[in-house]
């Protein structure tokens, strides 16, 4: 996501934080949210077609690394040069995720409804471990029923 970020909002500024924004929601509501992120922003920024190049462009990567890589990880997983590299690799990975929640965060809560909605979405998912699609279509319910005039 932290990289997603970077290049749609920052470097290309296909989209504002906003819309990162929803696109992300719209992801986190369906199995495999990096994927239906980046088909969402495809979409935003140029139609089915922006779609399907995203959709394509954002998992063909990781697929073929998967495919071609996987066999090898598994057959030298007890490889302790192995085991150091995932270790590096995933503490990486939880670091960018950490950052991406913080700047997401900054964008998304907005006034006291949002950061409540974001306590309470935290809190649940920590102590109950629903899943997350559920968290965001309720929050989202919520939001409506909080900002929107009586």
């Amino acid at each position: 996501m932290p990289l997603l970020r970077d290049g749609v909002v920052t470097q290309h500024h296909w989209l504002d934080q906003s819309q990162f924004l929803d696109a992300v929601a719209i992801g986190l509501i369906t199995p495999g949210p990096v994927v239906i992120t980046a088909g969402f922003i495809g979409y935003l920024t140029a139609g089915l077609p922006g779609a399907i190049v995203a959709t394509v462009g954002i998992f063909t990567p990781i697929y073929l690394a998967v495919v071609l890589l996987g066999r090898w990880f598994v057959r030298h997983r007890d490889n302790r040069r192995v085991k150091a590299f995932v270790a590096g690799a995933t503490a990486a990975a939880a670091g960018a995720l950490s950052g991406a929640v913080v700047v997401l965060t900054r964008e998304a809560v907005i006034d006291w409804a949002t950061a409540a909605i974001g306590l309470v979405s935290l809190g649940l998912l920590w102590r109950f471990k629903i899943a997350e699609p559920w968290i965001v279509f309720a929050a989202g319910i919520l939001g409506l029923a909080l900002h929107l005039p009586h």
